[in-house]
């Protein structure tokens, strides 16, 4: 799940640590009865590239915090863990007659706001029971940016009653979470602020699309590629930053970085082959060659790595191949994202509203 943040500086390890560690989702008073820090999260075991993590890393177990900036050249993390959720609990955020069949999910969700990055692993589904789950999650260094965190919740899956009772009644419904594991992979200036999304308001910039653009891509320096986002729809960022795993306003929230996304790669995309040498296949800046690793098999899947970097920044220059790959890119960015499946979910979810 992709977050948004509007200041640009990055902040100190210790302190960032700290906020992300004692900041609640929870930013108002919910309608509904709601036990925040109530489940119970434990990382058992951590692995790199199979092994046990041993003396790697810098880890604090007491605030469920793992550095891995000091350490290169691994590709996995694995964490092996358990979340605890007390009948107690269940008992306090559902009403007395679903109790026996509680429409429960617990799910431990995923945000790499930096790599625009955002994932849920079910570990109970409905009717859900209180207990002891299992949960195995792997983090592929490839894929992520920055810092990771990892918090269980507890939602609604089905309507609910009204009729001023406490409890939750909406579908997707927030009733409970656990406190956070962050792990940072890196610090911003290592890569990190790809797609670090900055919100400021585009009628202040000459250089910026006028005002009924949601997003824009800087490529002035192309070194450091940055994401804006619009100040002048709050409205869609207020969506943007919405940090639920469930119901309307996240699965609103996925279409809109869905279409956000799609955008940012293809020119990221372009921009790589137009700066890859046709001679080498060597691009010109770090952050591209990791572009060139996701797609590259897409592009050209019959070529090598270095065949296929050189065919692309040939294509890219040919007047007569460029419409097939800009084709072939719409293509290539379309597979990376389950565009239909989001919207899909989101109609659902406005007619379960409308019921």
């Amino acid at each position: 799940m992709a977050t948004v943040n509007e200041g640009v500086e990055a902040a100190e390890p210790e302190e960032e640590k700290d906020n992300v560690q004692t900041g609640s989702l929870v930013s108002q008073s919910l309608p509904h009865e709601y036990q925040e820090d109530a489940l119970e999260f434990s990382v058992e075991s951590f692995h790199l590239d199979g092994g046990p993590l041993g003396d790697r890393g810098d880890l604090d177990e007491d605030d469920q915090f793992l550095s891995l900036v000091d350490e290169a050249d691994w590709k996995t993390l694995e964490l092996e863990g358990t979340v605890t959720v007390d009948q107690d609990i269940v008992e306090d955020v559902f009403p007395f007659d679903e109790w026996e069949e509680t429409p429960g999910r617990l799910a431990l969700v995923k945000e790499n706001p930096l790599a625009i990055n955002r994932d849920r692993q079910i570990l109970a589904d409905s009717p859900f029971d209180g207990g002891t789950y299992e949960f195995t999650l792997c983090i592929n260094r490839d894929d992520h940016r920055g810092q990771v965190k990892i918090k269980p919740f507890l939602t609604r899956t089905k309507k609910g009653g009204s009729g001023g009772s406490k409890h939750a009644s909406k579908v997707g419904a927030r009733v409970a979470d656990g406190l956070s594991w962050v792990i940072r992979l890196d610090e911003r200036e290592d890569g990190g602020s790809l797609l670090m999304p900055i919100i400021e308001d585009f009628s202040d910039y000459d250089s910026f699309p006028d005002e009924n653009h949601i997003h824009h891509l800087s490529l002035e320096a192309p070194r450091n590629p940055q994401l804006y986002l619009n100040r002048e729809h709050p409205q869609v960022v207020e969506v943007l930053n919405n940090t639920g795993s469930t119901g309307g306003p996240p699965r609103l929230r996925d279409v809109l970085y869905d279409y956000i996304e799609h955008s940012v790669w293809t020119q990221l995309l372009i921009q790589t082959a137009h700066d890859t040498s046709p001679d080498t296949g060597e691009p010109e800046y770090g952050w591209q060659e990791d572009v060139l690793d996701i797609f590259l098999d897409d592009l050209y899947p019959n070529l090598g790595d270095d065949e296929a970097a050189i065919q692309l920044a040939e294509d890219v220059r040919s007047h007569a191949d460029l419409p097939d790959l800009v084709q072939r890119i719409e293509r290539a960015v379309h597979q990376q994202y389950n565009i239909p499946s989001d919207t899909t979910n989101l109609i659902e979810e406005a007619i379960q509203s409308d019921d």
